[in-house]
């Protein structure tokens, strides 16, 4: 063990740490290495029992189990094509609308952080089906990548998400508690984002055009039924994960 302030631990991992990152190697190798080096500088030979200790636990968490279960759970969604054919479905209802593209990005966004909870599906599902449309019918880049932006990070709020769950355990507090605490909050966003857009797109109409008449030219029983139809799915979903968790039938884990 050698005696090193705490001051110089702070500023050694974190020049490595900037090094490291600068040079382009992957942030989980340069953590892990970083941390191993200093542990080992700090506590010598007793870090090895540290790291072990570490992983073990880790390993055997039970409440991390559930981690790559949600993970699965939205890569499955983004291959199945529901989302595609939700936004296809709200595109035609809300497509009239200055800015109403930008805003089924954010409501469809809703939706998938409320069936994943993992950011990175649900950003990468709607780059894929939301960005090239809005980009297509003359929307200002700016406030389409925001409105993907916004709408895909909901994930970190809405549950099941997977930042509570890890969250939930280190801070000993409960996952359905703080599942039941971040629900209203998330909507909250969802519709606070959906006002901006619908009041600047209002102010600013050249930011976001209407799409073409005859492009929603679909009588309005038939957009409603399809809307209703391509939300059946999610809906059935997050009944499933959320319902079992708030009526107590299932831990969120």
């Amino acid at each position: 063990m050698t005696e090193i302030a705490p001051e110089t631990v702070v500023l050694v991992m974190l020049g490595g740490l900037l090094v490291a990152v600068m040079f382009g190697y992957p942030l989980g190798i340069t953590v892990g290495a970083i941390g191993f080096v200093v542990g080992y500088l700090v506590f010598g030979h007793s870090a090895f029992d540290l790291i072990y200790a570490r992983i073990f636990a880790q390993v055997r968490s039970y409440t991390l189990l559930a981690i790559p279960l949600f993970i699965f759970m939205g890569l499955v969604l983004q291959r199945s094509g529901i989302a595609d054919t939700m936004y296809s479905a709200l595109y035609v209802l809300f497509g009239g609308l200055r800015g109403g593209l930008a805003i089924v990005t954010v409501l469809v966004g809703t939706v998938i952080a409320a069936c994943v909870g993992v950011v990175g599906a649900s950003v990468s599902i709607l780059a894929l089906v939301a960005l090239p449309p809005m980009v297509k019918r003359g929307y200002d880049k700016a406030l389409a990548a925001g409105a993907v932006c916004a709408g895909g990070t909901l994930g970190q709020l809405i549950p099941p998400s997977v930042l509570l769950v890890i969250y939930g355990p280190m801070a000993m507090i409960s996952v359905g508690k703080l599942f039941m605490g971040a629900i209203v909050p998330g909507l909250l966003l969802s519709f606070l984002y959906c006002l901006y857009i619908a009041v600047r797109c209002l102010v600013q109409p050249h930011l976001a055009p209407a799409i073409p008449i005859r492009e929603r030219n679909v009588p309005m029983l038939a957009k409603v039924t399809t809307a209703v139809k391509s939300l059946v799915p999610p809906a059935l979903l997050i009944l499933a994960v959320m319902g079992s968790i708030f009526l107590g039938i299932a831990p969120p884990n």
